[in-house]
């Protein structure tokens, strides 16, 4: 198994200890255990948040656009949102 050496600040110390004490761990098996509940809790996220960081991705590889009329621009993202408001309501 792998080996890590985690410096704390000193003022973490007591913290650490009795969270430890808490579940009747060492503060290094307490540790490991955070770190590993984390990490699955990470690789279990919630689809739709999974979802959006995958579109959010993919939007930021480009193409991207240039505004010359910023007022013009905004209308546009306005009436798109309109018109997604309205098929939302009927739907």
């Amino acid at each position: 198994m792998p080996e890590f050496t985690i410096h704390l600040p000193e003022t973490l110390v007591p913290l650490l200890n009795r969270k430890a004490m808490e579940k009747n761990e060492s503060p290094e098996s307490y540790l490991a255990s955070f770190v590993a509940v984390s990490l699955e809790d990470e690789q279990e996220a919630d689809p739709a948040q999974q979802q959006l960081e995958d579109i959010l991705e993919e939007r930021d590889k480009g193409p991207f656009i240039t505004i010359t009329d910023m007022n013009a621009y905004r209308e546009e993202i306005r009436a798109k949102v309109m018109k997604r408001v309205q098929q939302l309501r009927h739907a």
